[in-house]
């Protein structure tokens, strides 16, 4: 199986008031996107992890004016570190942070260092299970230690369609069986580079989802993986304007030949209910 690590879903709400290296990075082997009502059906599908450990992060050895933190799914382990709840939610329940509401108190706020693992039964192999499995036994932990309770409102929102440029696309797409895909986002000062590796266009669609903070469905029709390199300038400095910015819409267009077309269409939200700061293992 593939190890899958997981970028930050919103990189702007972690950027400090000094300029800060941040770097995403994910794997995104056998993740199926799909959103939070599938990624709920799948759950009920699922066993729950054998062991779970929930602590609250330790600051103490975080380095000062600094924030950082990773999630990865490696075999049949998943482990976090310096997680808050929300982006937790996030990956779980496949939705985007602008989706996600209700969520309050002291828990809305703390860190967590988590570690799960499946353990075979005795004298048994390992059960194989895929990326976007250990994904869903992550909303019955949440459920189990957070005692989060969450329902589904859909909503008529404005998205984004993922469509072929005039001039066609400028990517050039295989069709062998993809056998691991990732993409990254580094974020420096005020400039972003996407890089990609065999990516789906259903992928680019998550990584660029993320970055204009909205759901972007693929409308391409095109179909295999692309190596794939995207740079801009991020939110601020699309802001602050001047002859050096690029922003994300023209970065896609002129780059990737495809274009980000303005749409409107329904999209599942996710309502928090309950959550509670986890009891001690």
């Amino acid at each position: 199986m593939t190890q899958t690590k997981l970028p930050p879903f919103d990189l702007a709400r972690l950027l400090l008031a000094a300029a800060v290296l941040l770097s995403a990075q994910c794997a995104l082997g056998q993740l199926e996107h799909g959103g939070p009502a599938k990624a709920i059906a799948r759950a009920a599908t699922v066993a729950p992890f054998d062991v779970v450990s929930v602590k609250p992060h330790n600051t103490a050895n975080d380095l000062p004016n600094s924030q950082s933190f990773s999630m990865s799914i490696h075999d049949t382990v998943l482990t976090a570190s310096n997680v808050p709840l929300d982006m937790l939610i996030e990956f779980a329940y496949d939705v985007k942070a602008d989706m996600i509401s209700g969520l309050s108190g002291p828990v809305s706020s703390a860190h967590f260092d988590i570690e799960a693992k499946v353990v075979p039964p005795d004298g048994g192999p390992m059960p194989k299970l895929t990326d976007s499995q250990l994904q869903a036994m992550l909303i019955l932990l949440l459920a189990d230690r957070f005692h989060l309770k969450a329902h589904l409102q859909p909503k008529v929102m404005p998205t984004y369609d993922l469509v072929v440029a005039k001039g066609g696309p400028r990517i050039k797409l295989d069709q062998a069986e993809r056998t691991d895909s990732n993409w990254n986002v580094n974020a420096s000062d005020t400039s972003k580079i996407l890089t990609a590796k065999s990516a789906s266009m259903a992928d680019l669609a998550q990584a660029l989802s993320d970055e204009v903070h909205r759901q972007v469905n693929d409308k391409t029709g095109l179909s295999g993986g692309a190596d794939i390199t995207l740079k801009w300038s991020d939110d601020v400095a699309a802001e602050a304007g001047g002859s050096n910015v690029v922003s994300i819409f023209t970065a896609v267009e002129e780059q990737l030949g495809l274009k980000l077309q303005p749409s409107k269409g329904p999209v599942d939200t996710l309502v928090i209910d309950h959550a509670e700061i986890p009891s001690p293992n």
